[in-house]
């Protein structure tokens, strides 16, 4: 392999979903890939408990900037991951080999005690490191 393979993640704020991919992609195959996240509207910051989940299974997030999508124009991607519902516009701007739509659950739109939230931000972090595992862990993109 001449090189890792570069691979963006996309969601709607880049401060759940993407930097969670993103997050775990380079923790578990950043010897083959390297992630990148960012976000259709991206929000202020990480969301907290996104960086909180990581943790948990022993992923300290060290890119805790949100960047907007249209910050990578012009650069090449093996791969871009749309993990939210963003439009045909946004898809087809960024400068990809393959697109894939995989949408995950907004942990941006949880609500109530925060026992709660974070049961459904860890649901999401397993859903998006089982696809991980199962996409980049044996593909060869």
């Amino acid at each position: 392999m001449a090189g890792k393979k570069k691979i963006l993640f996309v969601c709607n704020h880049n401060a759940g979903r993407s930097k969670m991919a993103a997050a775990i992609l380079n923790a578990r195959y950043g010897d083959r890939y390297e992630g990148f996240s960012a976000g259709v509207d991206p929000a202020a910051g990480v969301n907290e408990t996104t960086i909180a989940v990581l943790k948990e299974i022993g992923i300290t997030l060290t890119d805790d900037k949100t960047r907007n999508v249209n910050e990578y124009a012009g650069e090449y991607f093996d791969v871009a991951v749309i993990t939210c519902s963003c439009s045909d516009a946004v898809k087809k701007s960024i400068n990809a080999k393959f697109v894939i739509d995989q949408r995950f659950a907004d942990p941006y739109l949880f609500s109530g005690p925060k026992d709660e939230v974070t049961a459904g931000f860890r649901k999401v972090r397993d859903a998006i490191s089982d696809w991980i595992d199962g996409q980049f862990g044996i593909m060869k993109f």
